[in-house]
């Protein structure tokens, strides 16, 4: 797949489980000529296999033209966002990718105003320059900055949408920091977004391994109104394996307003997460 095309599973990950249970497998076959306890490594060899033939197969659900589902999670922050096509809303994308996010919302309400950030890391297959080339060629216009989620460089109260779509759980904490990063990104996502701004976010927000027991999370969200915290898996009907627990399955899409608040209220600054 081209670089110009995003996906939540990058193919180096891919390659790399590839080349090691391929490696595993010719170690098992040639020290078996030595000792048939070599044949042992024949186990990671499978396991490493078949790992890597799910996210194989995950990449291709996701891919344009094949199963389509990243695209289709993107109608959806689309149709919960309810954008009148002649918005002149201010729009943050934190986790941008290659921003196809916001290209579906340019296509559908050009006059918002759109910037998307990422940290754009070496293991991803797509850069800052992808985004721009992109939006450039279909003659839309976005600001894109390089940027950690954890530590958006926006005043408060910045923007009227916030959204996110599966990028929270990579996000990492700084160093001495008290709260993991997903709560982190979580917080400054509201911290940059208007009273009454509008928020989709997608996330694994179901995974305890990235969320905790859901305190920290319960005690942010209390800063929207109408909040809807709703499992992907259902609106969407997944299939296998992106429904599964590696994949999707813990996957929930949070949407809202924040709360109107007074003059002595604020969300939950850097480093925090309570009000």
């Amino acid at each position: 797949m081209s670089a110009e095309v995003s996906n939540w599973i990058p193919s180096r990950r891919i390659r790399v489980a590839v080349v090691l249970a391929s490696a595993l497998t010719v170690a098992a076959v040639v020290g078996s000529a030595w000792s048939f306890a070599a044949l042992a490594l024949l186990a990671p060899a499978l396991g490493t296999g078949w790992a890597a033939f799910v996210m194989l197969r995950i990449r291709h659900q996701l891919s344009p033209g094949a199963g389509g589902w990243e695209g289709r999670v993107h109608d959806l922050v689309l149709a919960r966002l309810s954008l009148p096509t002649d918005s002149r809303a201010s729009t943050l994308d934190i986790g941008c990718g290659d921003g196809g996010l916001l290209i579906r919302l340019l296509e559908h309400a050009p006059g918002v105003t759109a910037t998307g950030v990422d940290s754009w890391g070496t293991s991803w297959d797509y850069a800052q320059s992808s985004c721009e080339r992109r939006l450039t060629s279909r003659g839309l216009r976005a600001s894109f900055q390089r940027m950690d989620a954890a530590r958006l460089k926006f005043p408060d109260d910045h923007f009227d949408i916030v959204v996110s779509v599966m990028c929270f759980h990579e996000v990492h904490a700084p160093a001495g920091a008290a709260t993991c990063g997903p709560v982190l990104a979580l917080g400054e996502a509201l911290r940059v977004l208007r009273p009454g701004g509008v928020l989709v976010l997608i996330d694994r927000f179901g995974d305890k391994a990235d969320y905790g027991n859901g305190t920290d999370l319960d005690r942010i969200l209390g800063a929207t109104d109408a909040m809807r915290r709703e499992s992907l898996t259902e609106l969407l009907d997944l299939p296998w394996p992106l429904r599964s627990k590696r994949a999707l399955g813990p996957v929930q899409m949070i949407s809202g307003r924040t709360a109107p608040r007074t003059s002595l209220e604020r969300v939950p600054s850097r480093g925090t997460v309570g009000p």
